[in-house]
């Protein structure tokens, strides 16, 4: 009972704490935080550095400027970097911008994309709180206001737990959340990409060879309409380890030539994608689910019998029966998933977070979230996002998938819901719970794994009854299957369209 008034009032804290600025920090994290990550980032005539007062670290990122902005690129500088650090050497080599010779509110003239390698604790809360009182937060805070896309690849940001103490760290991580709810993404410059944000239909379903207007795998800005379609030669040339080096993710720009899936209970299959996957293999991508609410005790115990038999990814169950699914599958590499806010995900955040400690505490260890649908059409993307994460928070290191519900979103809603799982540190996303309008497609999982990348996974459930379809969204970029004809689908069998 101790335990559980901990937890409540945990929650209680979490949901009435403070996140106001403190405006007087001028802390700045060792200069090892920022340097080691910097020099893989790739920029486009569009793109433009912002490089502020960062006092210790910033002679290491003036050095590596060179790295990242094209010759003439644009390189925005506050007035305490062109005066102390080389103002007029760094003109000779870009299109230097800073206080003396062009208006804040210029220095955006033609950019669409603003990088910020580093940024002092000082800079961060005053572009929390929009207070622009110096050039460097001015040309900020306008980025803002003029819908500039901004990314902040301050590594010390990222991991504040990592680089300071924990109070110091929970007013970092408070900062970092207000700016995300203003559309400024985080994001490490190992992992950046300035890239196309689009592709073309061909591409999308997979046919490298229909393609006409994305770029190949040796060239990064998007080509033009008029570019002749590859050649079978070149298709051959696209392999994991060349796309990797443009985009990151094969899967995602040439489903039909790599199979890479991520090895999230599930193996890798080695099979390439124009080939059936095996039963056995197949088995491994699904979640043996049992969701209706008149399930008994004794259809459980088979799900679980099926489930060990087959070697299914796990047995997804509501959370009353997790406890038993636990029992039944202890010493079996199945796992125990269940569903939070389900079906509706109209659940308060504080209700789905004590949810899932009970899940886990009763043995689940992958927990299947829906997202607060209502507040994600209302564009309130901070509690949706805030939603999430105290999920994450409460499932305590174990896997979190978040239902979308793809069948009530437009495509604008499902992209941002893809973003704000990705930035509440989520496992997986998720097309659908089986008990809305409509389920899983193969667009929707397309467009799911686009967003995300090949560092989360996508979960296609609902209406999956049978082995074809099933190979079909793996092919698309799906790591997992939600079904209830899961012996049919490994069998090659037919449920009679009864399946989840």
């Amino acid at each position: 009972m101790e335990a559980i008034v901990e937890q409540i009032a945990r929650e209680v804290m979490l949901k009435l704490k403070s996140e106001s600025a403190n405006r007087g920090s001028s802390y700045s994290p060792p200069p090892q935080a920022q340097a080691a990550h910097f020099s893989v980032a790739r920029a486009t005539n569009n793109t433009a550095v912002l490089v502020t007062a960062n006092f210790k670290v910033v002679s290491q990122v003036i050095d590596q400027v060179r790295t990242l902005l094209p010759q003439n690129g644009k390189l925005i500088v506050s007035s305490y970097v062109y005066q102390n650090f080389g103002g007029e050497s760094l003109g000779r080599s870009f299109n230097l911008v800073h206080a003396k010779n062009t208006q804040a509110q210029r220095a955006l003239e033609g950019v669409d994309h603003l990088l910020i390698p580093s940024l002092s604790i000082n800079s961060l809360a005053k572009a929390a709180n929009l207070m622009a009182d110096s050039f460097a937060t001015i040309v900020l805070t306008q980025a803002l206001i003029d819908g500039v896309k901004v990314t902040i690849c301050d590594e010390s940001i990222i991991d504040a737990n990592r680089y300071f103490p924990a109070g110091v760290a929970r007013k970092i991580e408070a900062f970092r959340r207000e700016l995300e709810s203003m559309g400024i993404a985080f994001q490490r410059v190992a992992e950046l990409h300035v890239t196309p944000s689009h592709k073309c239909a061909d591409c999308a379903a997979g046919n490298c060879a229909s393609c006409t207007s994305c770029p190949t795998p040796s060239s990064a800005p998007a080509q033009t309409s008029s570019v002749s379609k590859p050649s079978a030669a070149k298709q051959d040339e696209c392999s994991a380890e060349s796309c990797s080096k443009s985009y990151g993710s094969c899967v995602t720009y040439c489903a039909n030539k790599v199979k890479e899936v991520i090895e999230a209970g599930a193996n890798r299959v080695d099979k390439g994608l124009d080939a059936p996957i095996p039963g056995h293999e197949l088995a491994r991508f699904i979640d043996h689910t049992l969701l209706k609410a008149n399930a008994t005790r004794e259809e459980i115990v088979k799900l679980c019998e099926e489930a060990r038999e087959n070697n299914f990814a796990s047995v997804c169950v509501n959370p009353a029966n997790v406890a038993l699914a636990a029992q039944l599958l202890r010493g079996c590499q199945v796992k125990v998933c269940t569903v939070i806010g389900f079906p509706l995900g109209a659940s308060s955040t504080f209700v789905k977070a004590m949810e899932t400690r009970d899940a886990v505490a009763n043995g689940a260890t992958e927990i299947d979230m829906v997202i607060n649908v209502g507040a994600l059409k209302s564009k309130d993307y901070e509690l949706v996002k805030n939603d999430i994460a105290r999920v994450v928070e409460a499932a305590n290191g174990n896997t979190v998938k978040v239902i979308l519900e793809t069948s009530l979103l437009n495509d604008e809603e499902k992209v941002k819901a893809c973003e704000l799982s990705k930035l509440a540190g989520a496992d997986f996303v998720k097309t659908s719970t089986g008990f809305s309008t409509g389920g899983a497609t193969m667009e929707d999982v397309c467009l799911m794994r686009q967003v995300v990348g090949p560092n989360m996974g996508v979960k296609a459930s609902g209406g999956i009854r049978d082995t074809e379809t099933a190979q079909r969204m793996i092919q698309m970029g799906a790591t997992r299957i939600g079904a209830s004809a899961s012996v049919a689908i490994v069998r090659n069998e037919s449920d009679g369209g009864k399946g989840y």
